[in-house]
């Protein structure tokens, strides 16, 4: 009777583990269809903000829409995610990585373009005035800048790339379980990701290194940072050449 129970009780678990792979398997999500879901409420809200005075009223409903949006979506993706962690499915947490990133990657250059272009002008002025009272005033708006609008971006920045945060951490998780990554090592990996351009050059590291994955990821990469660079310095030209 003993051992009939404990054959019992094991083939119960063994039921009770092929169930919950099966749970976790279920609970994962498109990568492809979030993702796109996803740059279309960013670039769409973005849109929305430029475009406010044409869309009168109702643009606050738009931003407001798409900015749900942009919430939901990003749970799922989270969602999907950590569902595929626990079946230590690399490939996904890779995949969902490079296509948010390939996705933000715009925005984000776009906004640290304009961003630097604003901060060198803006040091330009103050080094050519001539007058003190506008020297300091420009200085004091400068610091006012720093200290005001650079955190509201840090955190948007910080907000855009949650899922590619989540991703890498769960990336990295798997691989110091599988492959022995130590703690400090994760850690810096992990930190690593808070840099622009080092922060992909980085996952692709560890894809190339740990899992002998990401050669075709690495050279789209290579090109799509040469093409995204292109497009900064004409629109670079652009703005000098209007005079703006």
């Amino acid at each position: 009777m003993d051992f009939e129970k404990k054959d019992d009780v094991e083939v119960k678990e063994i039921l009770d583990g092929k169930n919950s792979d099966v749970q976790v398997k279920k609970s994962r999500l498109p990568i492809i269809l979030l993702a796109l879901l996803y740059g279309t409420a960013l670039y769409g809200f973005v849109f929305s903000i430029i475009e406010n005075n044409r869309l009168g009223e109702s643009s606050i409903v738009v931003v407001f829409a798409l900015f749900i949006m942009i919430f939901v979506v990003m749970i799922l993706q989270i969602r999907g995610v950590l569902s595929a962690t626990k079946i230590e499915d690399i490939d996904y947490c890779l995949n969902t990585y490079f296509l948010y990133k390939y996705i933000t990657a715009p925005f984000i250059c776009g906004c640290v373009g304009i961003l630097s272009y604003i901060i060198f002008e803006w040091i330009s002025m103050t080094i050519k005035s001539d007058n003190q009272l506008v020297t300091s005033i420009l200085i004091f708006l400068f610091i006012a800048f720093i200290v005001v609008v650079v955190p509201y971006i840090l955190a948007s920045y910080v907000f855009i790339g949650l899922p590619c945060t989540v991703a890498v951490n769960c990336m990295l998780d798997i691989t110091r379980k599988k492959y022995g990554m130590s703690f400090s090592m994760r850690t810096i990996h992990f930190f690593l990701q808070m840099i622009p351009i080092v922060n992909i050059i980085d996952v692709l590291y560890i894809s190339i290194k740990y899992w002998k994955k990401g050669m075709g990821l690495a050279i789209l990469t290579v090109v799509y940072s040469y093409i995204t660079m292109a497009i900064l310095a004409l629109t670079y030209w652009v703005i000098k050449s209007l005079g703006l």
